[in-house]
């Protein structure tokens, strides 16, 4: 189980490092970075889909999968625009330019919820399921696309590499909070940190997982620093962003526990030796990803 859970997670993560690399060359189209998000999101609201639909809100699994994917191309859609045209209108410059191009991404949203409840109304056939069916498609719309929307978005980040340290510096510190939870926990776990959403967890693993996010957090900034010699986090704003962000991801984790649960399951699928589904993955990213833009955006160079 873990000589397969490293494994896994290590060529993960050479895969992505590697799409990085090569797609720093290709600002601001990032190609492989969007093949990359497509299937990857694509595959995650698909898992969700298959979670919820053992639920009273089954979501409609065409639906989430179309706009998860529509707000995939969203958050590519402005940055292309405004690379292609001279209209100053297209994507407003300076400080406002990284939240201004989130605007895309929440519109294509409001109107995938406007179209689930028109597809329902259209289906509507007697009382009981549609209100639960739209909850469930708008919730797993905007648990794997919007959340995941702020993920993508470091990638146009302003600065030496356009994103590149911020959003490596971010899955360094989601994965270091994962490895230090997982693995503090196995050595010292005694006490439950909360049994009812995830039994296994436990208070011992939770400081573990802030440790190595803080660890991993300095790491990657360091390498950024002293090898890349670019600005980026000073000391304190490392430790906090570890802290911070580690924090959010370990949320995130409990937070997916609670959707297996509910829906009496214990991975998101099987494939990926060693986590589960691609959601198992990716729930500590999706919930961190949002805490851990907005804090580059704050105190990032």
């Amino acid at each position: 189980m873990l000589v397969h859970r490293l494994a896994t997670g290590l060529s993960l993560a050479v895969l992505v490092l590697l799409v990085l690399l090569i797609d720093d060359q290709t600002a601001p189209w990032f190609p492989f970075s969007f093949i990359l998000a497509a299937v990857v999101l694509g595959a995650t609201s698909l898992e969700v889909v298959g979670l919820l639909k053992r639920t009273s809100a089954a979501p409609s699994g065409n639906t989430v999968f179309g706009g998860v994917l529509a707000l995939v191309v969203a958050n590519w859609v402005p940055h292309i625009v405004a690379h292609l045209t001279t209209d100053p209108r297209a994507l407003a410059p300076g400080m406002m330019e990284p939240v201004n191009a989130l605007a895309w991404p929440l519109c294509v949203f409001t109107a995938i919820v406007m179209l689930t409840f028109v597809s329902q109304s259209i289906q509507f056939d007697s009382s009981g399921g549609a209100m639960a069916r739209i909850s469930g498609t708008v919730l797993a719309v905007a648990y794997v696309g919007l959340l995941g929307s702020f993920l993508i978005q470091f990638r146009w980040l302003p600065g030496p590499h356009q994103g590149f340290i911020g959003l490596v510096a971010t899955i360094a510190t989601i994965k270091g909070a994962d490895t230090g939870a997982y693995t503090l926990g196995r050595i010292a776990g005694r006490h439950k940190l909360w049994p009812r959403l995830s039994p296994n967890k436990t208070v011992e693993g939770a400081v573990g997982g802030l440790i190595f996010a803080v660890g991993f957090a300095s790491i990657a900034v360091a390498i950024a620093h002293y090898g890349f010699r670019v600005p980026t986090l000073n000391v304190p704003g490392t430790i906090g962003f570890g802290l911070v962000v580690g924090a959010a991801a370990q949320l995130g984790d409990l937070m997916e526990s609670m959707i297996k649960r509910d829906c009496a399951q214990k991975d998101a699928s099987d494939a990926l030796p060693g986590f589960g589904g691609v959601l198992d993955v990716l729930d500590s990213i999706l919930f961190a990803g949002p805490v851990a833009y907005g804090y580059w955006l704050l105190f990032g160079p």
